[in-house]
Order: C-alpha cells, then sequence, then structure tokens
C-alpha cells in the first residue's frame, strides 16, 4: 500500500473506533445504573483515544491531529487522553498516592494500605461534552475521508 492508501485505512479505522465510542456513550447514558454501565464509560473513552495514539503502518506512523478536536472541548479531550495513558489503558501508582503501613501486634504482621480510589469514571458527569466530543470530531473526519477518497480515486 502506498502511504496515502494506509492513511485512508487508518482514517476509516479511526471514524469505526470514534463510532464504536459513540454507541457505548448512548448505551451509558440511556442505562445509567446497569451492570456494564462503568465498564462501557471505560472502553468508550479508550476508543476515542485509540485515533490520537500513534499506529504504526509500513509506509509512516499515524496518528490523528488536534485540528480534529473541537476548540470547546479541547480541556475535555487532554483530561480524557491524560486518563486513557494512566487509568484505563494502563494503571499509574502515582495517581493513587499511595501510603503503606506494615507492623506486627500480637504475633501477627499487617500491612494496610490507604490510597485514592480511582474509578475511571471521573468524566462520567460530562458524558453529554463527552458525547459533543466525538460528534464534533467525527465530522471533522467525515469531511477528511471524503477528500482523501477523493484523491484516490482521482479526476
Amino acid at each position: 500500500m502506498t502511504q496515502q492508501e494506509e492513511e485512508f485505512v487508518h482514517l476509516s479505522c479511526c471514524i469505526e473506533w470514534l463510532n464504536n465510542a459513540w454507541r457505548l456513550l448512548h448505551y451509558v447514558r440511556n442505562e445509567p445504573a446497569g451492570p456494564l454501565t462503568s465498564p462501557a464509560f471505560r472502553f468508550a473513552l479508550i476508543e476515542y483515544s485509540k485515533p490520537y495514539k500513534a499506529s504504526h503502518g509500513t509506509t509512516d506512523r499515524f496518528k490523528l491531529g488536534l485540528d480534529h478536536v473541537p476548540p470547546a472541548l479541547r480541556t475535555l479531550h487532554d483530561r480524557i487522553i491524560d486518563s486513557r495513558d494512566k487509568v484505563h489503558a494502563h494503571s499509574d501508582l502515582t495517581l493513587l498516592d499511595a501510603r503503606l503501613s506494615v507492623h506486627r501486634s500480637m504475633g501477627t504482621r499487617y500491612s494496610m494500605i490507604v490510597q485514592n480510589k480511582i474509578t475511571g469514571e471521573e468524566e462520567l458527569p460530562n458524558i453529554n461534552d463527552v458525547i459533543a466530543l466525538v460528534e464534533g470530531t467525527l465530522d471533522s473526519l467525515y469531511v477528511k475521508h471524503k477528500a482523501l477518497e477523493s484523491a484516490l480515486l482521482g479526476p
């Protein structure tokens, strides 16, 4: 494949991932007390983040630029990407700010950990903004996708 063809494939994958996120977010919004609410929400944030992380092709490395993020929602985007890297797809122990206490009492060893509780649902109260972020990104990608498709087809 040429670099242009790989870029088109990557963009098509990005659209698919963002549509997955959109569907999951709507499920979460419509079923706020459902048993899958938390994992669905967290996975939606991972799906949203995938296009903004490096994807290695045979000709180049691809990832979406910030020009696809609606400017009014840039701070939310940054928080989601940060949480993807530290909470959802990885576990950053520094966020826990844990304290360990190990002691012995009456011949028995005890250990206790005090830490922050990180659920991954911190953005859940902002679900309407997250949906708007996904929709704004998709709108931008549909335009670029059509332009790339036209370029591949030629005049």
